[in-house]
């Protein structure tokens, strides 16, 4: 089929079509660049409102609206609380009002992107690039990005809306239209699957709202629409909280039930909303507005009775966590916890198992380091999951037993297991790093040369070597391992010193692959020395 525009110009509808998915894909970008630069700029702080929504529900939901209005994604507020409530650190009826605070952020969001920019979208762009290419000082880089993606969104809705203009008088495309508005549950589960593989609700009501202004979709079918993007944003968080505790999954399937519910209820007076409230309704933001007026009354109705659906939910996914705990924490028995000396024995059992795993993590940095093999990622990930984990739960445990009646020779065990836990905790997130950064290197088909490879490879031998005698240390108090990880930390300095001084030649020799992998070299000498000062520092502790 073609189109003719009013100038004369004929267009198909596949090119029309083509047009509306490519500044779908812009806004996609442009989402993605908001979130990002938010996340990277004031994600620590964020993380920290979340953490702290623990007082009643209602603080609990102002936190979920301010913290999505930022970062423009429920899905990442869904993958934040439920992270903390997996962990213990939320309840869970915080972390369902914070949920509920999170959908109405994203219709607040929705609300302010939806304004037509087209014009101060190009400033944006342009401030934004510029803020982002120039500005050193890393806040005002990411508040560049944040810009740069606003700029882009408000750019592609604008595109979006002129270049469906056309298909209004497409005849296929009404018949299809008026087809899909009399199959409902057709409809619904057709959006909410494109929301699904773009992650993005605020995505797909923006583009209805675009597709209503410009006349192509009538009211009650981009209402339609709007229920199953909102069905299908909960998707996401459901199958991204799959792998973490129950308490996590409880958070992102109690949000989806809650919207469910209200999103079949409403269908069957839609025709009712639309002719009752006609005059409110016909106006460019008649879709922003019922999408905002949806999540107010899910919240509304759900937010009151958040600890009595908590309490359901926990019946509805039974708690396996102590199959699921096993793996984690084996040897913290709370029973134990009114005996503090068998206590603190249990949780010197459960550090002893912290090093092999690190151990893991360090054999697929070798991995990496050696043959560019990314099959060791994903442990090192799973692993460094696993120790945060474990080290929370010893934490808490051992916090536990310090409430007790305890001796001070007790208490002086206790606070050497946290400064132990403290130092393997932090040994764990730099090796985590540093393989981050070889998969990022290969990633980008940049080779170590042979020479920087060998030295690499016997920093994180000699830190293996040590990491075994750390507990021996910790446990035993035998001064003589403690000797040789002091040798052996001397050992490490020199060859770092050794390393940067070789690296230095071979970039003065003009070497590509250290001329490529330069940063990468120069930082994991920085994380490995680092590395050892904890391991070091590990081991002058007694438990």
């Amino acid at each position: 089929m073609v189109q003719v525009l009013p100038e004369g110009i004929a267009i198909s509808s596949t090119a029309i079509l083509v047009q509306i998915l490519g500044s779908v894909a812009l806004m996609l970008w442009g989402i993605r660049l908001i979130r990002t630069g938010i996340m990277r700029a004031f994600g620590g702080s964020l993380r920290h409102a979340l953490g702290a929504a623990t007082n009643g529900r209602f603080m609990s939901f102002g936190v979920g609206v301010l913290v999505t209005i930022f970062i423009q994604s429920s899905t990442a507020t869904a993958m934040i609380i439920a992270s903390l409530a997996a962990k213990g650190m939320v309840s869970a009826p915080a972390a369902l009002a914070v949920m509920l605070g999170a959908d109405v952020g994203t219709s607040i969001a929705a609300q302010i992107l939806s304004f037509d920019l087209s014009v101060a979208s190009y400033v944006l762009v342009f401030i934004g690039f510029f803020a982002h290419s120039q500005c050193t000082d890393h806040v005002r880089r990411q508040v560049g990005r944040c810009v740069l993606g606003l700029g882009l969104v408000l750019l592609a809705l604008s595109l979006v809306r002129s270049s469906s203009a056309p298909l209004r008088e497409s005849a296929l495309l009404v018949e299809i239209l008026t087809t899909l508005e009399n199959e409902t549950l057709l409809t619904l589960f057709i959006v909410a699957a494109i929301t699904w593989l773009v992650h993005s609700s605020l995505a797909m009501v923006l583009l209805t709202t675009s597709l209503f202004v410009a006349g192509v979709i009538p009211l009650k079918m981009g209402m339609l629409m709007v229920l199953g993007a909102n069905i299908g944003g909960t998707v996401p968080a459901i199958i991204a909280t799959m792998n973490t505790s129950v308490a996590g999954k409880r958070v992102a399937i109690g949000n989806a039930l809650f919207k469910l519910t209200v999103c079949l209820l409403s269908i069957p007076f839609l025709h009712l909303v639309v002719e009752g409230l006609a005059p409110y309704l016909q106006t460019p933001g008649a879709l922003v507005n019922f999408h905002t007026g949806l999540n107010f009354l899910i919240a509304a109705l759900f937010l009151p009775w958040v600890g009595v659906f908590a309490r359901l939910f926990e019946r509805m996914i039974p708690d396996t966590s102590q199959q699921e705990a096993a793996p984690l924490a084996r040897y913290l028995d709370r029973n134990l916890l009114d005996s503090p000396t068998l206590a603190l024995a249990s949780a010197s059992r459960e550090l002893n198992r912290i090093p092999d795993q690190i151990d893991d993590s360090l054999l697929a940095l070798a991995a990496t380091i050696r043959a560019d093999d990314l099959a060791g990622v994903e442990v090192a990930k799973r692993n460094h999951a696993t120790i945060s984990s474990t080290l929370d739960l010893l934490k808490f445990y051992v916090s536990d037993v310090t409430r007790g009646d305890i001796s001070e020779e007790e208490s002086s065990r206790a606070m050497n297991i946290m400064l132990l836990s403290s130092n393997l905790r932090h040994v764990s997130d730099l090796v985590l790093n540093a393989v981050v950064l070889c998969e990022a290197r290969i990633k980008d088909q940049a080779r170590f040369s042979n020479e920087g490879k060998q030295e690499l490879l016997s920093l994180v031998n000699i830190i293996q070597q040590s990491l075994r005698l750390t507990l021996v240390a910790a446990l035993q108090g035998d001064a003589q391992i403690r000797k040789n990880i002091n040798r052996q930390r001397k050992e490490l300095d020199r060859l770092v010193e050794v390393s940067w001084q070789e690296h230095f030649r071979r970039l003065s020799d003009n070497n590509p692959s250290a001329v490529t992998t330069s940063a990468i070299h120069g930082e994991l000498l920085r994380d490995f020395a680092r590395i050892f000062y904890h391991i070091h520092a590990a081991s002058k502790v007694i438990v």
